[in-house]
């Protein structure tokens, strides 16, 4: 039988691991080793679970929970979150124990029936309603577009803790589920992933909702996400990167983004970056078809830069740049600039489209001239891009 691990007295993580998941928000997020389902356990005069997991791994999520209580029946159900990741087992869990009061936020409950078009008498909660199992008083707190309009958290005063579904979650797949089984680099840069590829469009209500925890004085030592390894030694590191990452809190950086097929353009990349780097800026350079979108969007993330480059298609930017440049709009990149170039052979048309799209998305050029070339680069040519580069350096340290 799978066993819950102990997190706190009375609390248990009940979740389970994919291992095998490579896609997370099918092809929005690519991931390398998995991710996990948490779920979580209280047991109290009443015994409440906090989420509940992918339907195909219930069974899972129920051996850890009857190694606990065995028998005894649960008598509560918080719904933090309707995507399916969290809720997909939720009418499963509810046949297992059809008297459980199911609590959820008002769109939570609504998000609930549409996908799974089952009434079910939510409990609909706010922003400090509260819920008392016997010791433990349960405080709930909406999270409202963290990242769909029903997030929500729950908050435990006796036991200092914070369950927080997908706000500081991560794609740390471990049996050691503390933080402090794993180094503080890889925790930090593992929650810059899954912030920049899921949470990044809605800087604004974090910051907003992390300027309203701290004014309730909520004290807590654990931060229980939906995803990953729980918080309880870094907390400190994670709530500063939080908020850097809620900012757009920059570093002299620049990222650049190519699709080349004769290299022209990959040559035009590379002398830009030499110029950047010999000014003094950290540099990225991500050929696009050959680059996880995660780890570009994760580096876009605290670059004050971003430059992107594309041949020719038939006239049209490359595909693979195009749909970058729809993820680039739709993630609302905030306080950073751009630099579109490329290179053509007979129709010098797809740098101006470059140009016009990321200008629509909100990231003004450096550049007011079309940084194209037709064919190869001379040595001249790159010699110009790599100076060019320089004078990029020197405005991007302005910023």
């Amino acid at each position: 039988m799978k066993q819950a691990i102990q997190i706190k007295e009375n609390m248990y993580w009940v979740g389970v691991h994919d291992f095998n998941c490579r896609q997370f928000h099918g092809e929005l997020f690519p991931i390398s080793e998995g991710t996990t389902y948490n779920a979580y356990l209280i047991v109290d005069e009443q015994i409440t679970l906090i989420d509940t997991v992918e339907e195909e791994f219930m069974d899972i999520m129920m051996e850890r929970i009857h190694s606990v209580i065995g028998e005894r029946a649960i008598d509560n159900v918080i719904v933090q979150h309707a995507e399916p990741d969290h809720s997909s087992g939720f009418l499963k869990f509810m046949e297992a124990y059809p008297n459980a009061r199911a609590f959820a936020s008002n769109a939570g409950a609504n998000a609930m029936l549409k996908q799974y078009f089952k009434e079910v008498a939510y409990e609909k909660v706010k922003t400090n309603d509260t819920l008392c199992t016997g010791k433990y008083t349960l405080t709930f707190i909406e999270m409202a577009m963290i990242h769909w309009p029903d997030n929500m958290l729950t908050y435990v005063k006796e036991n200092g803790i914070i369950f927080s579904n997908d706000a500081f979650g991560q794609h740390i797949v471990s049996y050691n589920i503390f933080d402090d089984g794993h180094s503080l680099e890889t925790c930090i840069d593992r929650a810059k992933d899954y912030y920049a590829n899921i949470v990044m469009p809605y800087g604004m209500q974090v910051a907003n909702k992390l300027r309203q925890i701290a004014e309730m004085n909520l004290t807590f030592d654990m931060i229980a996400p939906s995803h990953g390894i729980i918080w309880r030694t870094y907390i400190p590191q994670l709530l500063e990167s939080y908020e850097a990452f809620a900012t757009f809190k920059q570093t002299n950086k620049a990222v650049i983004v190519y699709e080349s097929v004769w290299k022209h353009t990959q040559m035009m990349a590379e002398a830009l970056a030499e110029g950047l780097g010999q000014g003094g800026i950290h540099v990225k350079v991500y050929k696009n078809s050959a680059t996880s979108s995660a780890l570009i969007m994760k580096e876009i993330l605290d670059a004050k830069a971003i430059l992107v480059g594309s041949g020719n298609y038939n006239n049209t930017i490359a595909p693979g740049i195009a749909s970058f440049l729809e993820k680039l709009s739709s993630c609302k990149v905030k306080g950073k600039k751009s630099l579109a170039f490329g290179s053509y052979g007979w129709g010098n048309v797809v740098t101006k489209a470059l140009k016009e799209r990321l200008e629509k998305a909100g990231l003004p050029s450096f550049h007011e001239d079309i940084i194209s070339q037709c064919y190869t680069p001379t040595e001249e040519d790159l010699d110009a891009l790599i100076q060019l580069g320089k004078d990029l350096a020197e405005e991007i340290k302005t910023m």
